[in-house]
């Protein structure tokens, strides 16, 4: 037996990634590897947008890393749910493309960067949001080890609350 959903999920992720290497890699406004290199951190420092197509799990590395490096994340998967959406407002921070209008990437980037760049930028260098996405060794209040365990916290106490009533 597989799961149909993660085979649906893989054959977007497939498509995604090769609709955007087809249509945007010999494309100078954007710097496309298919590997990451020696370079890869210093390159999302210099870029204006990272793209972060679906990955092969719910939510890609480069995600995370584009906004700790100041780089607006241009997030391209259909449904995907983002970490933390309590503590993170994505719409503020990022800018999310869905998979049909890749072939429209290159418009759409420039009418972000005409017209609302500086805000999601500003958004984006608010050091609340780095801490709550990043881990420490030590855990510090609103950073990613204190988010995931809020989060367990409550719905734990929803699943415990759910439970009291139903034995009533």
């Amino acid at each position: 037996m597989f799961d149909v959903g993660f085979n649906h999920r893989m054959e977007n992720y497939v498509r995604v990634r090769t609709e955007i290497w087809r249509r945007y890699s010999r494309d100078r406004r954007f710097s496309l590897q298919r590997h990451r290199f020696a370079g890869y951190q210093s390159e999302i420092i210099r870029s204006v947008f990272c793209l972060c197509p679906l990955g092969w799990a719910p939510w890609s590395p480069r995600l995370v890393e584009s906004v700790a490096l100041g780089c607006v994340p241009v997030i391209i998967a259909d449904g995907i749910r983002l970490p933390f959406p309590s503590a993170v407002k994505w719409p503020d921070i990022s800018l999310t493309v869905a998979e049909r209008d890749v072939g429209k990437l290159g418009r759409i980037l420039e009418h972000v960067a005409e017209t609302n760049l500086s805000i999601i930028q500003r958004n984006l260098w608010d050091q609340a949001v780095t801490r709550t996405l990043l881990f420490n060794n030590h855990m510090q209040e609103g950073d990613a080890t204190w988010q995931v365990l809020d989060s367990l916290y409550h719905k734990l106490d929803r699943s415990y609350r759910r439970s009291r009533i139903s034995s009533q």
